[in-house]
């Protein structure tokens, strides 16, 4: 990535920092809130879409919302980064774990806005989080317990079922990204409560539900049980929630397939 392709704007009233590449249909990257950008799907997409992928309210770059950061919110900060960033057209979109949680409610909230998703292991509903997960994220109303959580993640995620087989240097990616843990921890407690069924049933554009053979954090039933001819369905070989590098690389292949340039209306 090339730093002056790093833009800055005003989006809900927050400074949030964002990569743009690329020339063509617009398309519009949702990151997870866990781990690296997503940078990579914009670069190897480029030569066909105009690209945007924001930093989200409280990472990476981007500053903290005043107010809590929900799955609602964040579902209407994109909306409001896709009408004042990219413009009034409809756009395709792809979003990574929460972040496509997030994405999932404003297609739902603004028919006609986006018109191709690829959503790659969505938390469709947090209550199907694995238990460990669930009490992390009830803790973090503790007073004190976000700062602990995240300077103690490292060691702590070993220890945690599913997740030993991950290496020293992602551990501290994983977290690297936050820089309001307050944020970060109010929205993981939203996330938990929140259910994603009646949003993503009412889509009726192209959705494309990716999951990883060796996924650990959302159940592989509850994707694999929405089913209808607008949704197809794929699965990556050897591929866990935290995308490796040969996952990134199988991500974008599924990405390039799916989304094509179409002709598009300019009002929405």
């Amino acid at each position: 990535m090339n730093l002056r392709d790093k833009l800055t704007a005003f989006v809900k009233g927050i400074r949030t920092r964002y990569l743009r590449r690329g020339r063509g249909a617009p398309l519009l990257v949702l990151p997870g809130l866990l781990g690296r950008r997503a940078d990579s799907v914009v670069e190897a997409t480029e030569s066909t879409h105009e690209g945007y992928v924001p930093d989200p309210p409280g990472f990476w770059e981007s500053d903290a919302p005043r107010e809590a950061l929900t799955v609602a919110w964040l579902g209407e900060w994109s909306g409001e980064f896709h009408g004042g960033v990219i413009g009034q057209r409809p756009v395709t979109a792809v979003a990574f774990s929460a972040g496509a949680t997030s994405l999932i409610r404003y297609a739902a909230t603004h028919p006609g806005a986006i018109e191709r998703l690829v959503l790659f292991e969505p938390v469709i509903r947090g209550r199907e989080l694995p238990a460990w997960l669930q009490a992390l994220m009830a803790a973090s109303a503790i007073p004190g317990t976000p700062q602990l959580i995240l300077k103690w993640a490292p060691q702590l995620v070993p220890l945690l079922p599913g997740l030993g087989h991950i290496g020293w240097k992602k551990r501290f990616r994983l977290v690297e990204g936050i820089n309001s843990p307050r944020s970060a921890c109010e929205f993981a407690r939203s996330l938990r409560r929140w259910d994603a069924t009646d949003d993503l049933r009412s889509l009726d554009i192209p959705v494309l539900l990716v999951r990883g053979s060796q996924e650990s954090i959302v159940p592989h039933h509850t994707i694999a049980s929405f089913r209808g001819q607008n949704i197809s369905h794929l699965e990556l070989p050897g591929v866990g929630h935290f995308l490796n590098r040969a996952g990134q690389e199988q991500v974008i292949e599924a990405v390039r397939d799916f989304i094509k340039p179409r002709r598009f209306s300019w009002s929405w």
